[in-house]
């Protein structure tokens, strides 16, 4: 039985921990991270370069399970030199090269091995290509890196990893964990749109870390839209999300990940690794959050948010959705675009440059404006869309939809105007230092500013819309640097807020806070710790007249927590004056998290 209602509690044995431990060592091992954490589940590897032997690994299970702790098993795909040929080989990592016999047969073999001591296994976030050897480009021939490694890794999977082990035991279920890199998979063999299908289950890798202080291109929202992508990519087969200590300079910059992979409602949330977590102090309060956790998400529905569409294989304006999550925009990412049989199934999507990978997005979008559905277009779309439209590979052009056009040119703004009080209302602000844009002109009347930036006596639109039929297309420009998204105004964020706003619920702070909606009427805050972070007031917005109660209810209620929170006031949205709106005033520490559910007044 789970020790959480919502989740499972889970963590992983890398094959040479499990090769090297004593039972002696387990077991003072295990009474640490169940006191301080609470285990249901661990993957535990038999192979990750070296074997873990059998009889270890039979030790290790006998005693977990007296623990009432799980087992499956695990493998990583790397592996040392297998012969004197191998040596020319360049690899990152390690990693196999699936074009070299030796390496095949060596992974059959792991296959094998592992499905021989367990019914279910997950692959580690390594069974990837990049090796460019004799023997790859050969059987490359003609076509691109992509084209390759994609075709590959397909064949990989189903005839080294998925035969042999089903061969070996026919109740074997397989998972494969993507990594937290979304946007290179294809470029090297990850094939979700295909591995989906062909795998059991599937995992998601929602490490983070410390963005500022690595190579990879992680906002830290990415914990929690990554696994939301995934599952709308499978649904109901993503299995968890997976993170480590590892790059976590603060406690709170590895918590954090944890409670995003919560949030998002992985079923399961991976602390790797074992031996990696054990008496670390990042871990400890894990335990004692989970439970927090598992009270708050008895309460929520199912995750909800703006619709974003990034088709499988695609890459460009990479983790926009994510700089954007981390001012407040729930972000509900997706590899389909939201349109069936001609008819939307949302009333909102927002495009990026990433969309524009799929061939047939200018009559999706197209369709879904005639159906009354509102596309809402990044500066990247519309610079590719047009560049696409002189090359006639997009139809309808770009021209049918609005007046927008990129001119080459850059706006570099620190003067800002936003709408109050409905379409003709207006407010000037400053920004602390300039910030640049691709440079996007419109024709006056035909298309029309919601908000300008610029400087002195020229400004241009960054937030434009022209009708459609019965929707609309609407342009929102961002900073070049999407990590810029956080030092606008908060009025500017709070106006692209408004204008993505696929539900009921927005705030008006400044960077730094997330907002996750679900759709049963709740939603919750997160405020992420960054340098020099300070507790952060604000307002909750929501569409209609309604309280707000805390989840979980206060046992308790009191003056400082009362069972039902009334509005500072109603009033007319400021950007939509035939609504009305209810206020909350509320405080925020860096590192804490808020949840409440919306009823009505």
């Amino acid at each position: 039985m789970s020790l959480f209602r919502n989740f499972k509690s889970v963590t992983y044995c890398v094959a040479q921990w499990a090769e090297r431990v004593s039972e002696e060592e387990l077991r003072k091992e295990a009474d640490w991270l169940q006191k301080y954490v609470g285990i249901d589940k661990v993957y535990l590897e038999t192979y990750r370069g070296s074997f873990a032997s059998e009889k270890q690994i039979k030790m290790i299970k006998k005693v977990l399970s007296e623990y009432g702790i799980e087992v499956s098993g695990g493998i990583t795909t790397v592996t040392p030199d297998l012969n004197e040929s191998d040596k020319k080989r360049h690899r990152l990592f390690d990693t196999f090269c699936y074009c070299n016999e030796p390496m095949r047969a060596r992974l059959k073999e792991v296959s094998e091995y592992t499905a021989g001591l367990f019914d279910e296994f997950i692959i580690d976030d390594f069974f990837f290509t990049q090796c460019m050897c004799e023997d790859c480009r050969r059987e490359k021939g003609n076509r691109s890196w992509k084209e390759f490694r994609l075709s590959k890794m397909k064949e990989v999977s189903e005839n080294l990893i998925i035969k042999p082990a089903k061969a070996v035991n026919p109740k074997i279920k397989i998972i494969i964990k993507y990594p937290n890199w979304r946007e290179s998979y294809h470029e090297t063999g990850y094939n979700p749109e295909e591995q989906k299908d062909i795998f059991d289950g599937i995992y998601t890798g929602t490490e983070t870390r410390h963005g500022a202080q690595q190579d990879q291109h992680l906002p830290r929202y990415l914990s929690y839209s990554l696994p939301r992508y995934m599952e709308n990519a499978s649904p109901n087969r993503n299995g968890g999300g997976w993170f480590d200590p590892f790059e976590c300079d603060r406690i709170d910059t590895y918590l954090e990940q944890a409670y995003l992979t919560a949030f998002s409602k992985s079923k399961e949330i991976m602390m790797f690794c074992w031996s990696a977590i054990y008496n670390n102090k990042r871990a400890t309060p894990l335990g004692f959050q989970y439970e927090k956790i598992d009270e708050v998400l008895d309460k929520c529905g199912n995750p909800c948010g703006t619709k974003v569409y990034i088709p499988f294989n695609s890459q460009g304006e990479d983790h926009l959705e994510d700089f954007l999550g981390m001012v407040g925009v729930p972000m509900e990412p997706s590899p389909y675009f939201p349109l069936e049989n001609g008819k939307k199934t949302a009333d909102k999507v927002l495009v990026t440059a990433s969309s524009l990978e799929d061939k047939d997005i200018s009559e999706k979008i197209r369709d879904f404006m005639l159906d009354g559905g509102s596309v809402i277009a990044t500066a990247g779309f519309v610079i590719g869309a047009q560049k696409a439209s002189e090359a006639g590979s997009f139809n309808p052009p770009l021209s049918e939809y609005t007046s927008i056009r990129y001119t080459d040119r850059r706006l570099d703004a620190d003067e800002f105007q936003v709408t109050v009080s409905g379409l003709y209302g207006r407010n000037y602000i400053k920004s602390a230092e300039p910030i640049s844009f691709p440079l996007l002109e419109h024709r006056n009347n035909s298309t029309w500013s919601k908000s300008n930036a610029g400087h002195g006596e020229y400004h241009e639109s960054i937030i434009m819309f022209d009708t459609y039929g019965q929707g609309i297309f609407e342009v929102i420009n961002l900073p070049d640097m999407p990590s810029k998204i956080r030092d606008l105004p908060a009025e500017v964020l709070t106006n692209i807020r408004y204008e993505l706003l696929d539900g009921k619920v927005w705030i008006d702070s400044g960077y730094g806070v997330s907002l996750f909606t679900y759709d049963n009427d709740t939603f919750g805050l997160y405020c992420y710790t960054n340098d020099g972070c300070a507790p952060v007031d604000f307002n909750i917005h929501v569409k209609g007249a309604y309280a707000l109660e805390f989840i979980p209810a206060p046992k308790e209620p009191s003056k400082w927590r009362p069972a039902e929170i009334k509005p500072l006031y109603t009033r007319k949205i400021e950007f939509n004056a035939s609504e009305e709106e209810s206020v909350f005033h509320t405080r925020l520490i860096p590192g804490d998290f808020q949840f409440f559910k919306c009823v009505r007044s």
